[in-house]
C-alpha cells in the first residue's frame, strides 16, 4: 500500500513538474496589454511562418526618425490560418500598420493585436466575437 501511495505522489509530481513550462511560455506577463502602441507604415524585413509561434519582423521609424528593428509575436500556424493568415500574407518590402502590445521592459519586441496591409486588410491574431483577455484592445 505504501508503495501505491509513494508511486503516486511520484507520478503526481512529475507530471506538475514537466507540465510547468507549458504554462510559463503561454503567459502574457512580459507585454503591457493596458495599451496597445501602432506601428505605423513599417517595413516588413521578413516573415517567419513556423510554429510554435510565427514572428513578423520590421523596420519601423520612430517619431525622432530613428530606425527600431522590430519582432512581433503572432499565434500558430494552424490558428492562424483559420483567421485568414497564410504563409504569403506578406513579404519582405511590404509596408504595413501594427498594433501591438510592447514588452514592459522596452525591448523592440512585440506581440500582435492587429496588422492592417497596404491594401486595407485588417488580420487579428485571435476571433474577436471570443472574450478577450487582453486590457486594452484596437476595435
Amino acid at each position: 500500500m505504501k508503495t501505491k501511495v509513494l508511486a503516486a505522489v511520484a507520478v503526481i509530481a512529475g507530471t506538475l513538474t514537466l507540465g510547468a513550462p507549458l504554462f510559463a511560455h503561454h503567459g502574457d506577463a512580459a507585454y503591457d496589454t493596458s495599451k496597445v502602441v501602432e506601428l505605423k507604415n513599417a517595413v516588413v524585413t521578413s516573415y517567419d511562418w513556423m510554429n510554435p509561434h510565427s514572428l513578423i519582423h520590421v523596420d519601423y521609424k520612430n517619431d525622432k526618425g530613428v530606425v527600431q528593428h522590430w519582432t512581433v509575436e503572432i499565434g500558430s500556424v494552424p490558428s492562424m490560418t483559420l483567421l485568414g493568415w497564410s504563409r504569403t500574407t506578406m513579404k519582405p518590402g511590404d509596408v504595413v500598420t501594427l498594433d501591438i502590445w510592447a514588452t514592459k521592459n522596452g525591448t523592440t519586441v512585440g506581440r500582435i493585436n492587429k496588422l492592417v496591409l497596404a491594401d486595407g486588410t485588417v488580420l487579428k491574431d485571435r476571433d474577436t466575437s471570443a472574450p478577450s483577455r487582453y486590457g486594452a484592445e484596437q476595435k
